[in-house]
């Protein structure tokens, strides 16, 4: 048994303010861990919908059943930039589940030629960014806590047209306003800095 008095004690565990004051320790094994600045919590759930997401790990694995398998951790891009919620996507490397294989090499800008043996490398895919349709599914220890999920990736026309709609910009027009009997009328703006009086 360990008695302390006064001050802080061993890993900075506050102890009694006053020297008469003793404490008794009974497991000095304490856990500790290394203090870091204080972080607020990231986003974990988004609606579900179309979005810009990154591959931001990547680790080759083996499936239960004995497959060669990458896990990718998928971030959601926020807008400016920000990494929303986190999931995972399993690639399998199967017949079977090629096309998923397919789909995620297509969407993040790889071509994927028929018929051709591709090699994948885990750490070729983080970094990579692609556009999924996400959704959501019940936690598995509390089915009313929600997350989201990878439903499906999209890749060539689908997601052009997806990524075009997204960063297009709202069209502006400069109108001048111009009185009329009858109230206001717009009209083009004039390419010239004359004033029309």
């Amino acid at each position: 048994m360990l008695e302390i008095s006064g001050g802080r004690g061993k890993g900075g565990l506050r102890m009694p303010k006053h020297a008469d004051q003793q404490t008794t320790i009974e497991n000095t094994n304490m856990p500790t861990y290394k203090a870091s600045e204080p972080k607020q919590a990231a986003v974990y759930y988004v609606e579900p919908g179309t979005y810009e997401v990154e591959i931001i790990k990547a680790v080759e694995k083996t499936s239960q059943a004995g497959n060669p398998t990458i896990k990718l951790d998928v971030a959601v891009i926020l807008e400016g930039g920000v990494e929303g919620p986190k999931m995972w996507e399993h690639l399998t490397f199967t017949p079977k589940a090629a096309w998923k294989v397919d789909q995620v090499l297509s969407s993040i800008g790889r071509a994927v030629v028929p018929g051709e043996d591709v090699t994948v490398e885990a750490e070729d895919l983080v970094g990579e960014k692609g556009v999924c349709v996400i959704g959501v599914e019940p936690g598995q220890t509390n089915p009313d806590h929600q997350f989201n999920c990878v439903e499906r990736w999209l890749f060539g026309d689908e997601k052009a047209k997806w990524l075009g709609n997204r960063r297009k910009p709202a069209a502006k027009t400069d109108k001048h306003i111009v009185a009329k009997s009858n109230g206001f009328v717009a009209q083009p703006a004039d390419e010239t800095d004359d004033i029309p009086f």
